[in-house]
């Protein structure tokens, strides 16, 4: 009996003495197992500068965007110059085309009173028959070139186109025109280049009233006018 006793004990403890011993040896094994550090080795360590360098590098090496603004005063004050400039060339030109129309009618009248030192064919006697009175006076007044325009326009054969069209237009637009009454379209005669038109004239201005209409029109093509006139009756030559 105390034989089993002292067999029961023996493997109870023998069961105890294994247990602790596992236990034991477990909680040594899990307290020497090593912490897990991260450690920066040398090689690990210059790659991280090498790219710090180069980040570095590539910001550095970026263009750098400089927005430079425009000084408005600067753009102001030019436009301002060049405006001027331009409106003095313009003043400048105007003056000289001013200069260039007197020229020309300077020029133009120069050689109209050279022309009528020309010579001329028809006598006083030939030019007052070519228009009754009173308007013979001022054909025989006339001289040189002008003279002899009209005397070889009445020379010439009756004009069909372009002379009667225009003396119809003429004679339709005196007729038409409110001061058209007061007046007396006596002769209307065209023949290409020239036209001779005859008119008394019943109230002050009319006739030069009409004739500002008549310039305004598109078919009048007229570039010299010779006219003569007493308080009533007025003759006119045209040449285109």
């Amino acid at each position: 009996m105390n034989l089993l006793k002292a067999l029961i004990l023996l493997v109870i403890g023998a069961v105890l003495g294994y247990g602790i011993s596992s236990t034991t040896k477990s909680h040594q094994n899990n307290s020497t197992l090593p912490a897990v550090v991260s450690v920066e080795t040398p090689s690990t360590l210059k790659k991280t500068v090498d790219l710090q360098e180069q980040a570095t590098t590539l910001v550095q090496t970026q263009p750098q965007v400089i927005n430079h603004k425009p000084a408005p005063l600067a753009i102001a004050d030019n436009d301002e110059v060049l405006t001027q400039q331009y409106l003095d060339l313009r003043a400048e030109h105007q003056q000289l085309k001013d200069k260039y129309k007197k020229s020309k009618r300077k020029v133009s009248s120069l050689k109209y009173q050279l022309s009528e030192f020309d010579g001329s064919v028809a006598t006083d006697k030939e030019m007052e028959k070519l228009a009754p009175e009173p308007f013979n006076l001022f054909l025989s007044a006339f001289r040189g070139k002008t003279r002899n325009d009209i005397y070889d326009f009445h020379q010439k054969e009756d004009d069909v186109d372009w002379g009667y069209n225009m003396q119809n237009n003429i004679s339709d637009f005196v007729q038409t025109h409110y001061d058209g009454m007061n007046v007396d379209l006596i002769s209307v005669i065209c023949k290409q280049p020239y036209c001779e038109i005859l008119v008394t004239e019943k109230q002050e201005d009319a006739w030069n009233n009409i004739i500002k209409g008549l310039l305004a029109q598109p078919w009048w093509k007229f570039s010299s006018t010779n006219s003569s006139s007493n308080n009533v009756s007025i003759y006119m030559f045209l040449t285109q």
